[in-house]
């Protein structure tokens, strides 16, 4: 028979060991939260690294004048049309009218140093442009020599198409950035602002890098195709136009802020 102090060992011991299992109970609780607190963050910090929403949405408004004018495709700057893309730099150039100079008409002067600042950001900082009288997509764009601007033709620019950012793919110093056309034209040909709009066709517009900055360089026929070819055709050659109103609720579902397409797009992590 254990003796009094026997019994108080024993006990002492039972309630050590009743210790011990607790607290071993607690660390292994805490080291499966602390796996799962882990394994979930780095779904999240992955699922982060592979998001590029942002980055689609800053191109799409990045190339939004130029893809509505829908340029032909060309492999370096000195291939393409020139007026085109001055067309596109123009309209990109417009915010408040208000801030320059008009005439008698109402027609618009927008000074060619504004244009220069977008080329550059567009094209790259080596990028000039002869400025002359010039005709695009059916419009006459005026150069006033002694304003060193443009006389703009009093109306609005209608989108034939708005951009889509399908996937961007980096390969060495070039981004290959495939953008699908959107037209609100239906394969019939009808005009519809509410219908479920998937691209007509597609093109990648390539981007090289220049002091770590990514600017047009090219503009290629895309791997991918849209889902129909008939659609594409009937959008093309359509003839249809829009009430301009509805254009501009189409557009205006767009971002609007140049400003905000060159913060969205992400720094390159360092090599």
């Amino acid at each position: 028979m254990a003796t009094q102090p026997e019994g108080k060992e024993l006990s002492a011991l039972r309630r050590r060991r009743r210790l011990r299992q607790l607290l071993g109970a607690v660390v292994c609780v805490l080291v499966v939260i602390g796996l799962f607190s882990v394994v979930s963050g780095g779904i999240q910090l992955g699922a982060a690294l592979f998001d590029d929403t942002e980055e689609k949405e800053a191109y799409e408004l990045r190339l939004r004048n130029l893809v509505a004018l829908d340029p032909t495709p060309f492999d370096s700057l000195d291939e393409a049309n020139k007026n085109t893309l001055l067309n596109a730099l123009i309209w990109s150039c417009i915010g408040d009218s208000s801030s320059y100079e008009h005439d008698e008409t109402g027609a618009m002067y927008l000074p060619t140093i504004d244009i220069d600042k977008a080329a550059a950001e567009l094209y790259g900082p080596d990028f000039k442009f002869t400025y002359e009288t010039f005709e695009d997509h059916g419009m006459t764009f005026e150069y006033v020599a002694e304003k060193q601007a443009y006389l703009l033709p009093v109306t609005s620019a209608v989108n034939d198409y708005f951009p889509k950012v399908e996937r961007i793919k980096r390969e060495g110093d070039t981004k290959r950035v495939t953008v699908g056309y959107l037209s609100p034209f239906s394969a019939g040909g009808e005009f519809s602002s509410n219908m479920d709009i998937t691209p007509t066709k597609y093109q990648d517009y390539i981007f090289t890098k220049i002091d770590g900055e990514y600017y047009l360089s090219a503009i290629v026929a895309s791997e991918m195709k849209p889902e129909t070819a008939s659609s594409s055709s009937v959008a093309a050659e359509s003839v249809v136009t829009a009430p301009q109103e509805v254009m501009d609720d189409l557009a205006n579902s767009l971002p609007t802020d140049s400003s905000v397409a060159q913060s969205q797009l992400p720094e390159d992590p360092v090599e």
